[in-house]
């Protein structure tokens, strides 16, 4: 339910950015994580449709279809969808740096990591942000699965220094100042009076400081329930995994049952009828601070979040020995915020690995419920009610209280929103994009990699109400451990009224270079309109071979020059090898989308690295005629046209071997005849 580069072109400026990048969903189609589990805790396995029944806003809605995940099994986690995001784990590692001392912070830091590589998975998707009542609450990364830029979040947490100086230390002046005054007092003042001062003084100073941590912990909450309510933009089970020492729960809830000096001093002055003498918000708790726990408990069940928090305090002790009475020192308060959300705490952060495996068992198997619902309201809320149906006896499920319906989306929410589409392959086609990214070999280690891009230009126009559509590109090489290995963003402000009539006959062609080692990747592009946040998103699957590798390119079709509005974007290419697509020393501009119309010529290309033409023979389906060959300083370079008609034919595949071997290779490129 839900860069590093600087280019110009005439129509643009490009700012410098990296970024990762909810997908604008309509509530049509709905779905529900969903775990149930057995009296013992046990996640419940074989479950269908006929065992759930949705109500929204009480009303029973057709299950229209059930995806089953199990994160236990490793066939049913190959067998996942990538398109469906509930099938990964979303982990939010929350730095609080308020309640954190340096120490505890870099134990915080340690657990983190081997967190991240004890406890995540390769599907797994984990993010880092810190929450300080001073600065507010700031994503450092994403929901993402590059675990690089996970460590180096997690090594660094905050860019800025100095939390607020104020400890539980309100004692310090008023031992200083009794310390200078028991020696002696001044002639003809009363000692007694004098106590009393002090003891006043005391009392003022402790309200005076529990008030202002009391703020300081409603604030934090607040954050919580802000940062909370940002991950509703993110599908699938959510953690958010609080890293902090927590702070006193008596400033919320009241004191505890132990025997402490304030309790004592206050039961006598409730005695001798002094009302004033007692505080009550100490006593009883503050239930303004109450209201903020409540309000988190029920934005996370609206978001489907679970808060866990780990303290990372250390080693504690149940009282204070250097206090009179009774000082209770606990992690109270952690347990106050998780416990209201569902969650756990942790001891520390030593064993979080280990404990945290127990907590996520009951939610080995997850079921994505989904269904169709009218909307009507941007932004209303939809509680949803899930029954179970003919289960074992002392079944219980857990799912997200509800749903939100498009349109009210914050900043915040946008850019998890992106990150998710591109992180989680999630189908945008409001903006129809075509891309094409191919490995040209250098002088180098790296390949370069052009990225070209066909944007669709009525998609941009449409819904821009100025003359202006700000359009943003991103651009992400992930590879086989989901790490980003090269990256581009371009924004573009495009003048409708010069370029507008261009623009809607075809559209944009993008034009930027990536630099990648050898490997498997996946070329992810997102497309994005600002002032209709219209977007689109394609993804191409990428081979660098070795160096030393005979490769076949795909067929790389000629395209008529002017036909579309040119961005040439930023290149991350240090060898200044040029511009790849040329042939006999003539320049071409290849088709990311192929349309061919039958019967009428078009030329295309196909480079093979590392052999020479008289050492190849080459057959094309459906057939082709060869108009020239090259020899180029990596290996050959081939020009065929298609002549007649071919047929509604989906694809042109080109076959290559060397003469006198059996072994041949085939590319193949997609066609749309018309």
């Amino acid at each position: 339910m839900r860069a590093r580069f600087a280019a110009a072109a005439v129509i643009f400026a490009a700012s410098v950015v990296f970024g990762q990048v909810k997908e604008s969903v309509t509530v049509s189609v709905v779905e529900v994580p969903v775990t149930v589990v057995d009296r013992g805790g046990n996640p419940i396995k074989g479950l269908t449709r006929e065992n759930f029944e949705i109500i929204d806003e009480g009303k029973k809605r057709e299950i229209s279809s059930l995806d089953s995940i199990d994160f236990s099994s490793v066939e049913s986690m190959s067998l996942a969808s990538p398109l469906n995001p509930a099938a990964r784990r979303n982990f939010l590692l929350v730095f609080d740096l308020t309640f954190s001392s340096p120490n505890s912070i870099s134990r915080a830091q340690q657990g983190a990591r081997d967190f991240v590589t004890k406890m995540v998975v390769k599907r797994d998707r984990v993010g880092v942000a810190t929450v300080d009542v001073d600065h507010g609450f700031r994503f450092l990364t994403a929901f993402t699965t590059d675990r690089n830029l996970v460590d180096a979040a997690i090594a660094n947490p905050s860019t800025f220094r100095g939390n607020d100086p104020l400890q539980l230390a309100g004692m310090i002046p008023i031992e200083q100042m009794s310390t200078t005054s028991s020696g002696e007092t001044s002639k003809g003042v009363d000692k007694n009076q004098a106590a009393a001062e002090i003891n006043d003084m005391v009392k003022r100073a402790g309200k005076a400081e529990d008030q202002y941590n009391r703020q300081k912990i409603d604030r934090q909450v607040n954050l919580l329930a802000g940062l909370t309510k940002a991950l509703r933009a993110v599908n699938g089970q959510k953690h958010l995994v609080l890293l902090s020492e927590g702070f006193d729960p008596r400033l919320i809830q009241g004191r505890d049952a132990g025997i402490s000096a304030d309790q004592v001093t206050e039961n006598a002055a409730t005695e001798r009828g002094e009302i004033w003498n007692v505080d009550n918000d100490n006593r009883f708790g503050s239930s303004t601070s109450m209201s903020l726990v409540d309000k988190l408990t029920e934005v996370a069940k609206r978001s489907d979040v679970i808060l866990d928090a780990v303290d990372i305090r250390g080693i504690r002790t149940d009282s204070d020995a250097s206090s009179p009475g009774y000082s209770r020192k606990s992690n109270e308060g952690l347990h106050l915020l998780a416990n209201s959300t569902g969650g756990t705490v942790f001891k520390n952060a030593n064993d979080l690995a280990t404990d945290f495996q127990r907590v996520i068992k009951a939610q080995e198997v997850v079921y994505v419920l989904a269904f169709t619902a009218p909307t009507s309201q941007p932004g209303k809320f939809h509680n949803l009610k899930v029954r179970l149906v003919n289960v074992p006896s002392g079944a219980r499920a857990t799912y997200r209280s509800g749903y939100y319906e498009a349109g009210t989306e914050t900043s915040m929410e946008r850019t998890l929103s992106n990150a998710e589409i591109v992180i989680g392959d999630i189908r945008q086609d409001a903006i129809h994009v075509s891309a094409l990214a191919a490995p040209f070999p250098t002088r180098t280690t790296n390949a370069q990699i052009p990225v070209i891009l066909e944007i669709n230009g009525k998609d941009i126009v449409e819904g821009v109400k100025g003359n202006t559509a700000s359009t943003e590109i991103f651009v992400y090489a992930f590879d086989e451990q989901g790490l980003v290995r090269d990256s581009l963003y371009q924004r573009m402000g495009i003048d409708l009224d010069k370029v507008g009539p261009q623009l809607r006959s075809s559209g944009i062609k993008y034009y930027g270079t990536l630099s990648l080692p050898e490997g498997k990747y996946a070329i992810k592009t997102l497309v994005r309109i600002a002032e209709s946040d219209k977007k689109g998103y394609v993804r191409t699957d990428l081979v660098v071979p070795r160096p030393s590798d005979t490769t076949v390119s795909q067929p790389f079709f000629f395209e008529e020059p002017g036909k579309w509005l040119m961005v040439k974007g930023g290149t991350h290419d240090k060898s200044n090898s040029g511009y790849p697509f040329e042939v006999n020393g003539e320049a071409f501009i290849p088709s990311a989308m192929v349309r061919v119309h039958n019967g009428e010529p078009r030329k295309f290309a196909v480079f093979v690295q590392n052999a020479t033409p008289d050492e190849l023979t080459l057959d094309t389906n459906p057939k082709a005629k060869l108009v020239s060959q090259h020899k180029s300083a990596n290996g050959s370079k081939f020009v065929f046209q298609l002549d007649g008609p071919i047929g509604n034919v989906a694809t042109l595949d080109v076959t290559a071997k060397k003469k006198g071997s059996t072994i041949q290779q085939t590319s193949s490129v997609g066609l749309v005849v018309q």
